[in-house]
């Protein structure tokens, strides 16, 4: 056989796995999962500090971060721009950088079945896929593992200086990674103690010299700033240790006892029930694939117990590695126990492997080869349906993800017409500022990190306390975006008159210990009036006028804006109605309606001046497919009395109380 071929049927498959890999990881990674988190905006924020020529050893910011995956972040943030997609892109290309760095840890020390099993795990694995959609520097910490690991075998097998200079190179890199990798060194020692045991502690020397060397070298400048930061790097440790009475709560060995349990659940049981780390509360494995495991477990301990350094060395990296979840709050913790990754996956890879061996011994490989495509298949259907179908769309993602704070970014920037627009990757929007300005509620911009990430610093931009006193009477356009908590009728006020107001409600927010989701900001875009405005198609009562409609569609959910204009300032608040119909609006014709006070409740018509036109959007979703909607009804009611307002001088037809018009398709 030549060597090409070899070459081929040893990389083909494992070229297609880290494609397939790749795809889990790439697709719609601008939008799943939703949001920009505030950590990831630290990390963003971070990466510019580098891109402007600051190159730090160490991030003392959010609880301290290692530097490593900050430099990746700053390369894909200075070719795509402040995006969140910059940010996670860095974390797909680790992520799938992981997949032939897990083929070559895996054949370093098994068979090339093992290799590709372990590579084909680990693609489909959902740990994995959302470790590498998301901006934590977690993510690297695998692919440093499973490069420290191939590189170590190579090592004890050769005893080649350079090889060992090389590993303890590997080593010093995982611990500016993630601190998770101060845990390594027990790993190690677990290692070491088992080749003593075994006999074989002999084939260390001298290469761990050189290890030590390559080691050091690599520590020194994390080291010493360590030594001179003692507070900044052992601050977070501190802070979720099991030692923390806050933690433990007086009692110490329960409390341990209690995280073990829960630790080694959640490669069957229950996961992290963090939406941040994982979909919530889902186990690591599949059950198909925790069955496996447990074979895989196993046969390892039975090849330890046979002198295989390969089996035993998986075997002490993952019970060691789980120790940083064991020994800290928020058991399991999918990010604390990431160094078990990639290593863990050879432990079911070893028990699919065992199943086709036994099947084969009885000359049924075939029906073992089913077995093994049925639970990958099954694992990669699991993944993609509870993370893209389910996980992807939920409004529990939304929240942990601080979605709300990235819409906001987008709508300052929208208006600014500079930075990214809440589209795609990269920053597309690079047109000229305009006249106008956006004045933000300072509490909203210190809520979210992501806000100072994501909105680059201009003059456009004006942020005030509650109690400043803006210039908002000037004759150009302006976005104000309030805290919607206060009372907003002074500032609403204080607008120029007459103005077209168009007012909406942020979306939906929500604190990781809130129960209750609530909006998260209340914006008004204002712009100057020229002329008159346009004829009205009906009046409502005395003195509010409809002028105009138009109809969004986007398959099932249709927006609907109302423009509405007031002759004279209405004295009660009223709620408007749209209705969706498949003919006049009759009792059971109406297949969808929204009502709402304008602007969500944050407009309401009391606060409307003379001359104004405000433009009002209702959210419409039909039931169900497949059924047209022939006219809108449209209509104004006093609550809770539900009298409506009558209609008169009506373009189309009007009918007990509302303005019935054709739907144009």
């Amino acid at each position: 056989m030549s060597r090409w071929r070899r070459y081929g049927q040893t990389w083909l498959p494992v070229v297609g796995l880290t494609a397939l890999a790749g795809a889990l990881r790439f697709l719609s990674l601008g939008h799943i999962p939703p949001g920009l988190y505030h950590d990831e905006a630290f990390n963003g924020l971070d990466a510019l500090q580098v891109l402007g020529g600051d190159f730090p050893i160490y991030f003392a910011a959010n609880h301290g971060r290692e530097p490593l995956f900050l430099y990746l972040i700053a390369a894909t943030v200075g070719i795509l721009g402040r995006t969140p997609g910059a940010v996670r892109l860095a974390a797909a290309i680790c992520g799938t950088l992981t997949v032939p760095a897990t083929y070559l840890m895996t054949r370093a020390w098994f068979s090339r079945g093992t290799a590709l099993l372990s590579t084909a795990i680990i693609s489909t694995t959902l740990w994995h896929v959302q470790l590498s959609r998301v901006g934590f520097r977690a993510v690297m910490l695998p692919l440093a593992i499973a490069l420290l690991i191939w590189s170590g075998a190579r090592a004890f097998r050769s005893r080649r200086p350079g090889i060992w200079l090389l590993t303890g190179v590997l080593y010093g890199i995982t611990w500016y990674t993630y601190l998770a990798a101060r845990f390594t060194p027990i790993a190690l020692l677990g290692l070491a103690a088992y080749l003593l045991f075994t006999r074989q502690l002999d084939r260390l020397w001298p290469g761990v010299l050189y290890f030590g060397l390559g080691a050091l070298a690599t520590l020194t400048p994390l080291g010493v700033y360590a030594v001179q930061h003692w507070d900044v790097v052992m601050g977070r440790p501190a802070q979720v240790s099991v030692l923390n009475p806050v933690v433990h709560q007086g009692d110490v060995w329960g409390t341990l006892g209690e995280h073990l349990v829960r630790s080694l659940g959640m490669f069957f049981v229950r996961g992290d029930s963090i939406p941040r780390h994982n979909v919530p509360g889902r186990p690591v494995f599949t059950p198909l694939m925790g069955a496996a495991m447990v074979l895989g477990t196993m046969r390892a301990a039975v090849q330890a117990k046979r002198h295989q350094v390969g089996s035993a060395l998986i075997l002490i990296w993952t019970g060691t590695m789980l120790v940083p979840t064991i020994a800290a709050a928020d058991v399991p913790h999918f990010l604390r126990a990431v160094g078990v990754l990639p290593p863990l996956v050879i432990l079911p890879a070893l028990g699919l492997e065992t199943i086709w061996q036994a099947a084969a011994q009885r000359e049924r490989w075939v029906w073992g080869s089913v077995v093994i495509c049925l639970v990958l298949i099954v694992d990669l259907g699991m993944t993609g349906r509870d993370y893209f179908v389910q996980y992807g769309s939920s409004a529990e993602a939304a929240y942990a993800f601080e979605d709300a704070a990235v819409d906001l970014a987008a709508e300052i920037n929208r208006f600014t017409s500079v930075g990214w627009d809440g589209h795609g990757l990269a920053v597309s929007n690079d047109s000229a500022l305009p006249e106008g300005h956006v004045y933000l509620d300072r509490r909203l911009w210190q809520a979210w990190k992501g806000l100072a990430f994501l909105v680059p610093s201009q003059r456009a931009v004006v942020k005030f306390q509650p109690n400043d006193t803006l210039p908002l009477q000037g004759r150009e356009p302006m976005l104000l975006l309030l805290w919607p908590y206060d009372d907003l009728q002074p500032y609403l006020e204080a607008l120029p008159h007459p103005a077209r107001i168009e007012a909406h409600a942020g979306p939906l927010t929500r604190g990781d210990l809130e129960k209750e989701a609530y909006p998260a900001y209340a914006a008004y875009r204002v712009e100057p009036l020229n002329g008159q405005p346009r004829a009205p198609l009906a009046r409502f009562g005395e003195s509010i006028e409809l002028i105009d409609f138009t109809i969004e569609k986007r398959e099932r959910v249709w927006e609907v804006h109302l423009t509405w204009s007031a002759r004279a300032r209405p004295t009660e608040a009223y709620t408007a109605f749209v209705s969706l119909c498949e003919d006049r609006c009759k009792q059971g014709d109406v297949l969808a309606q929204d009502d709402a006070q304008p602007g969500r409740g944050h407009y309401p018509t009391q606060w409307w001046h003379p001359g104004d036109v405000v433009v009002d959007v209702h959210t419409l979703e039909f039931p169900s497919e497949g059924r047209t909607a022939a006219s809108i009804a449209v209509g104004m009611y006093t609550w809770p009395s539900l009298e409506r307002l009558p209609v008169t001088q009506p373009v189309g037809s009007s009918s007990e109380g509302m303005l019935i018009l054709p739907v144009v398709d």
